[in-house]
């Protein structure tokens, strides 16, 4: 693998499949076609956290820091996706870390208000007894229940 910086995409090529790039060197202005066999296009390092930068930590880039259950430095504040510190910059990663955060968020304030709200599926397990949803102390689990 080879990693480009100071580069900029001119040109995807092919027709239906990708069979060039045409890249230009921002500092010698050298244009050059590429024939890779895949291309990961990685944009957006520059995080938008200014509107927060007077009251959530941020790193030395900007980037918010959060705890692994994706708490900021304020109570019941939370953050995902590509404006946290660690994360992959991939859309699947911050798919999955969203819908983490909002389970977190959801168990913020349900410990907040003292009230379970949304039960979930709470069909008893016939051969277990038990709910078909819990807290694990770290992540929420439902079971799926027929």
């Amino acid at each position: 693998m080879e990693v480009r910086t100071n580069t900029t995409v001119q040109e995807f090529k092919g027709n239906g499949k990708m069979n060039g790039v045409v890249v230009k060197n921002l500092k010698t202005d050298e244009v050059e076609e590429l024939n890779p066999a895949a291309t990961f296009i990685f944009i957006g390092l520059d995080p938008n956290t200014a509107f927060v930068k007077d009251s959530i930590d941020l790193d030395q880039w900007g980037f918010i820091q959060t705890s692994p259950q994706f708490e900021t430095n304020i109570p019941g504040v939370y953050a995902a996706g590509d404006v946290r510190a660690g994360s992959t910059k991939q859309v699947i990663g911050a798919v999955g870390k969203g819908t983490t955060a909002a389970m977190m968020i959801r168990h913020y304030l349900e410990s907040a208000l003292r009230n379970r709200g949304y039960r979930g599926d709470w069909t008893k397990n016939s051969r277990q007894g038990r709910p078909a949803s819990r807290w694990s102390g770290r992540f929420w689990f439902y079971r799926h229940t027929a």
